[in-house]
């Protein structure tokens, strides 16, 4: 019966968030609004990860909504455009079988795969690192290598969750994005681990 409470009391913060996410989306006119509000449900995810579950959810939602705005935004559509012009780029060369348009497609392919886990990872290390626009996009193409094994287990585990919420339409409104937010980020956090580890191992070296 306890597990079946703590189960029951984290879906339901789970479907508050999403909601508060649908909520800031829409103030935000979704074009403007969905990449801050992203930003501040990775944000509440984080801190629950990390042990804090006494903060206002709404109000701290609210607060990292403005603070990061521009800034997710700006990230945000940077990406969104670079992954449509990929993706037509991909779409022309899987169709164009006998030109030689067609022999760019598994470099594409490649790339585009890459691309998917960046835009995986690139919110938990901009809140982790709180680094410049640049500073993000670049320390998160070295985190894709640094842990290999955990970006394998943050694409795989996103795209069984995809899969879910595929057979199952009817949780995307209640925790479809907050679920799979809490999934990047719990994996996010065990690279971010790793590199906290490395980087105190090799400290330790030089001092030696």
């Amino acid at each position: 019966m306890e597990r079946l409470y703590y189960a029951s009391v984290f879906i339901l913060r789970m479907a508050y968030l999403n909601g508060l996410m649908i909520v800031f989306s829409l103030i935000g006119c979704v074009i403007f609004g969905i990449f801050p509000a992203l930003t501040a449900l990775f944000f509440i995810v984080r801190k629950w990860q990390l042990g804090d579950h006494h903060s206002h959810t709404a109000r701290t939602f609210w607060t990292v909504f403005k603070e990061e705005f521009l800034r997710s935004n700006a990230i945000g559509w940077l990406f969104t455009l670079i992954g449509m012009l990929l993706y037509v780029n991909l779409s022309l060369a899987n169709l164009l079988e006998s030109s030689p348009v067609h022999l760019s497609y598994y470099p594409i392919l490649t790339v585009f795969i890459l691309f998917i886990s960046m835009s995986l990872l690139i919110i938990p290390v901009h809140l982790h690192f709180e680094a410049s626009m640049w500073g993000t996009i670049k320390h998160t193409f070295l985190f894709l290598f640094i842990s290999p094994k955990n970006t394998i287990f943050v694409a795989a585990a996103s795209f069984l969750f995809f899969l879910v919420m595929r057979t199952i339409p009817g949780f995307i409104p209640v925790v479809g994005v907050s679920g799979c937010a809490y999934i990047i980020m719990y994996f996010s956090l065990r690279i971010f681990d790793q590199v906290t580890s490395l980087t105190a191992n090799s400290l330790e070296k030089k001092e030696a």
